[in-house]
């Protein structure tokens, strides 16, 4: 009785762990899924009564029944659109963007401003998001853009299957190999995305580094910059809660000096982040 309850005892540790921080993040909400349907089997084993196993069932399912409500209507909506045999087929994102809205729905309120939105073709680059649910939002961009991203991690993985268009950044010879990619989308009309922050490791709207990468590509390349800032899913524990999610286009210009163009996102970032701090819970 004892081994079994501390079985019990370690898998609900190992439950929470990977889920405290981001229940609802994409690939985080299947892995935890796997987990807790394990879990499921394991005390369904356990040599205790019934009413107590039962009892341990409910309140567990009850606990994450976000979880298994999200992962069901996300797979639905997702195969209903057709967007998995589609993917390499269709002519734009709007189903992915509709899939997109889909997940975030109902906790996270889009708050969309793309007055701004540049009609010639750009770079967008954008604050680094929290992890996998935030970055999702990229796709919402109503352009066809080709996304930047760093080939072989797994979150890459995930979101390269989704874009039509993904820039992978793996070779030794990057930057070139990437200079050579954008001028060969731009050229047909398209515009790219990248992350230029760092990963905010404590305060989300606190911006510590902006890379300087995609900045001298734009000067050597001679193709505008358009600022845009992403919100912070604000996780309280395992839930996230109801709130706003901010997406903002900001300025569209030509880089003539690497370090104005940092200096100029850096005020932007700060300004912008700071607002959407505030705004998070105001409905």
């Amino acid at each position: 009785m004892f081994n079994e309850v501390l079985l019990l005892i370690l898998s609900v540790i190992i439950v929470l762990i990977p889920s405290l921080k981001l229940f609802c993040s994409v690939s985080h909400t299947f892995a935890t899924f796997v987990i807790t349907s394990l879990l499921f089997l394991v005390i369904l084993c356990l040599n205790i009564e019934i009413k107590i196993k039962v009892a341990i069932l409910v309140c567990l399912f009850l606990f994450f029944k976000n979880t298994y409500l999200k992962i069901g209507k996300t797979l639905v909506e997702v195969y209903k659109l057709g967007y998995i045999d589609s993917v390499n087929n269709r002519k734009d994102d709007s189903n992915l963007r509709e899939v997109v809205r889909y997940i975030y729905s109902p906790n996270l309120l889009l708050k969309i401003n793309f007055k701004k939105l540049p009609t010639i073709p750009t770079i967008f680059v954008s604050n680094y998001c929290n992890d996998r649910l935030d970055n999702l939002s990229c796709v919402l961009i109503p352009k066809d853009i080709a996304i930047l991203m760093k080939g072989g991690l797994s979150r890459t993985t995930i979101l390269q299957k989704l874009v039509k268009w993904p820039i992978l950044t793996k070779e030794k010879n990057s930057y070139e190999n990437t200079k050579k990619e954008i001028v060969e989308h731009v050229s047909k009309g398209r515009s790219i995305f990248a992350y230029i922050t760092k990963y905010p490791l404590d305060i989300p709207n606190v911006i510590h580094s902006v890379r300087s990468g995609m900045f001298s590509i734009a000067k050597e390349l001679n193709i505008p910059i358009t600022l845009i800032a992403f919100d912070f899913v604000d996780t309280q524990f395992h839930n996230i809660q109801k709130q706003n999610f901010h997406i903002e286009i900001g300025d569209t210009f030509k880089v003539d000096s690497v370090q104005d163009a940092i200096y100029k996102t850096r005020k932007f970032y700060n300004k912008t982040l700071t607002k959407f701090i505030k705004q998070k819970y105001i409905f």
